[in-house]
């Protein structure tokens, strides 16, 4: 992994609550907008509620340094903002991928918590979605693609000559003009790569001229961009072909005593050089010097969309149950069978899931609401404490449920143990205290307390 992929989540577990916070109310101004379109009079005012949530998002998305999953936060909001100004459709089709995108910010996050490694380019297809939306066909991946540009090429076996002011002028001119032979021959006839190899030579040879290692980075990069287009390992597209127009113009700034290199100019070059099928030293040395493989995500970039249905239902019915156990609990009692209908809807969801540790979970608490609706005055505070902590492991299960090992297993196992104690009349037992338990009973009660 590199710095780009081992993301320190500490910052971002500080923040995360209030992120899924508003990640929630904007979710749900959205599902009011849906609602107010089926009785024929959409509400603006919802989606601009939506957009402000989404804000506060993407503000603190960029003060913990998630570049990628930034931009598509702010993507999302700019498709926000046209809707509210009736310069897009805010259908069906948007409200439906307007909250695709908002759990995704969410399963992202949740899945850089459980240890997944940070790869904005999962949120690709969805981001392709968002702009398709707002009227912009062409997505360049590199819009999402952040590998960590502070790494410096190898240092040089030898030591470089000086060269004279006059003599760098005239060999940049040299080589500029034979980059553009090489690149017009190229565009001529594509498949004829003596094109690309002069373009390749004038780099090399500009490379040799560079120094310092953050100014020399880039055209060795390039360097290695060509190398794989030199021998076919990349196609001969449109964004391939602007790429080396940039490197010609790069190369003009050079001469005009520029040495600075655009952010975006590097991270392009550098995602083609990681999609390269190359054996070629050049560009595999890039490769592992820059770790570009650990930026590209080996999984597919989107979970399949029965499943993601489920887990976007499955949020919707912890959060239902969570609040009717939290009204019974303050003394509603006509929230209870609300809440055993909420509960049984949330185990046939699970059971959707083929989770077995999961669906044990779900079984237990619907065991303990069926038996608690046969006779209310059943109800205790130790009773309250389980169920509400169970509910918390669950919907903590659901937002990391591509994670879900061993120490969630243990988890169930005690947390089933503690609610059949408490249908039993038995205190759960000292012994099957977990630490990772004993602090979501905290928020449990804490979350109790506030309802």
């Amino acid at each position: 992994m590199n710095a780009a992929t081992e993301f320190d989540v500490g910052p971002l577990t500080w923040v995360k609550s209030e992120i899924d916070l508003a990640l929630e109310r904007a979710d749900q101004a959205l599902q009011q907008y849906a609602s107010s379109v089926a009785q024929g009079a959409g509400d603006p005012t919802q989606i601009r509620f939506a957009r402000t949530h989404l804000h506060q998002v993407q503000g603190a998305l960029t003060i913990v340094g998630l570049d990628g999953v930034t931009q598509f936060a702010e993507a999302l909001e700019f498709l926000f903002e046209a809707a509210e100004q009736e310069k897009a459709l805010a259908d069906d089709c948007f409200v439906s991928l307007a909250r695709r995108s908002l759990e995704a910010i969410a399963h992202y996050l949740g899945d850089l918590v459980g240890g997944l490694p940070h790869q904005p380019l999962r949120l690709l297809p969805l981001y392709r979605e968002i702009q398709s939306a707002r009227g912009l066909p062409r997505v360049s991946p590199t819009d999402l693609f952040f590998p960590d540009l502070g790494i410096r090429p190898p240092r040089r076996a030898t030591s470089l000559q000086a060269m004279k002011h006059d003599d760098f002028l005239k060999l940049l001119r040299q080589e500029r003009a034979r980059f553009q032979r090489g690149l017009l021959a190229w565009l001529r006839a594509p498949q004829d790569r003596s094109g690309v190899a002069d373009m390749l030579a004038a780099v090399k040879l500009i490379e040799a001229t560079q120094e310092a290692a953050g100014v020399r980075a880039f055209w060795w990069v390039a360097t290695g961009f060509l190398s794989a287009l030199a021998e076919g390992s990349l196609p001969a597209e449109t964004d391939v072909k602007q790429l080396c127009a940039r490197i010609d113009l790069q190369i003009r700034r050079l001469a005009e005593g520029s040495r600075n290199v655009a952010e975006r100019l590097m991270r392009d070059a550098l995602y083609f050089v990681a999609n390269a099928e190359s054996e070629n030293a050049a560009v595999c040395q890039v490769k592992t010097t820059y770790r570009l493989q650990d930026a590209l995500p080996a999984a597919p970039a989107a979970a399949p969309a029965a499943q993601d249905a489920v887990r976007r239902r499955l949020r919707e019915l912890i959060g239902a149950t969570e609040e009717s156990w939290n009204r019974f609990c303050a003394g509603s009692a006509q929230s209870l069978p609300v809440f055993r209908d909420n509960v049984g809807a949330f185990s046939a969801a699970v059971e959707q899931l083929g989770h077995t540790d999961y669906r044990r979970l779900a079984q237990a608490v619907v065991a303990a609401g069926n038996w608690l609706t046969e006779d209310p005055a059943r109800h205790s505070e130790a009773l309250a404490m389980e169920i509400a902590t169970a509910i918390l492991l669950a919907q903590h299960a659901q937002e990391n449920f591509a994670h879900l090992g061993v120490d969630f297993a243990h988890q169930v196992d005690v947390m089933v143990a503690r609610i059949h104690g408490c249908i039993a009349g038995n205190p759960p037992l000292p012994g099957s205290e977990v630490p990772a338990l004993d602090e979501m009973s905290r928020e449990a009660q804490e979350r109790l307390l506030i309802a």
